[in-house]
């Protein structure tokens, strides 16, 4: 056994943070002298130690660690690969919306007016974080190759959208999706909508919605505002449109 001074050093953390683990109950001792108070620590300890350390660096919350155990470790990051995946979208997202601005005069984005006759869309529900809507486009996407249907459209409808949380469908027109199990479904109204076509793919969505928010010749209306993906024949890449309701 070493001491957590010897321990520190060897594991490469602080004297301060391996007894900060210790009170939040992540690692404990292998023997504390109970005359002096010294903390002495096995390789097992040292192991965990090294654990948390390379999961922290990482960016794995302390919270998630105490829930999974620091022996979940490839649980852990795989789940931190996703967050940080995540995190590269909505950045880069916000690098289009620089771009778009920065711009600006030079290079107009494609838009259109159209009138839809209104339709219903079901899909799968998210009424949580962003983060959780690429599971249920994953979970919408499985459903259609596994009962083989020809999809040559699909939405992503933006119900809510209160802070942080989102209440989104991932879906399909509604007569594409018999048998689908689970799903929900919500009726777009007819009426105009701006369209703006994407540039950049997803991340490009963003900088979408600022365009057309800051169009000075439209006036927006209380309706559903929703993502087209146009899956043409033959192309590898689908072609992704920003429906706004206008006035």
């Amino acid at each position: 056994m070493l001491s957590i001074g010897k321990t520190a050093h060897l594991v490469g953390l602080t004297i301060k943070a391996i007894k900060h683990y210790e009170e939040i109950g992540l690692v404990y001792p292998s023997y504390v002298n109970p005359e002096s108070g010294y903390r002495f620590y096995t390789q097992k300890e040292q192991q965990q130690l090294v654990r948390i350390k390379t999961l922290r660096n990482f960016g794995v919350s302390l919270s998630d660690i105490l829930r999974e155990g620091d022996d979940q470790m490839d649980r852990l990051l795989k789940n931190r690969k996703k967050e940080i995946e995540n995190e590269i979208n909505e950045l880069q997202g916000k690098m289009e919306g620089i771009d778009q601005l920065l711009n600006k005069g030079e290079k107009e984005m494609e838009t259109r007016i159209e009138e839809s006759k209104g339709f219903t869309v079901r899909g799968y529900e998210v009424q949580g974080p962003v983060s959780e809507i690429p599971a249920e486009w994953d979970r919408l996407i499985k459903e259609i190759n596994e009962k083989g249907v020809v999809v040559e459209e699909s939405f992503g409808v933006c119900l809510k959208m209160e802070n942080d949380i989102i209440h989104y469908i991932a879906g399909l027109k509604e007569d594409l999706t018999e048998g689908f199990p689970d799903t929900k479904e919500v009726v777009i109204p007819a009426g105009r909508f701006i369209v703006a076509k994407v540039e950049g793919g997803i991340p490009g969505i963003p900088a979408a919605y600022d365009y057309i928010i800051q169009m000075e010749n439209i006036k927006l209306r209380d309706c559903y505002d929703f993502e087209r993906y146009v899956h043409p024949a033959g192309v590898s890449e689908d072609v992704i449109e920003i429906w706004m309701p206008i006035e």
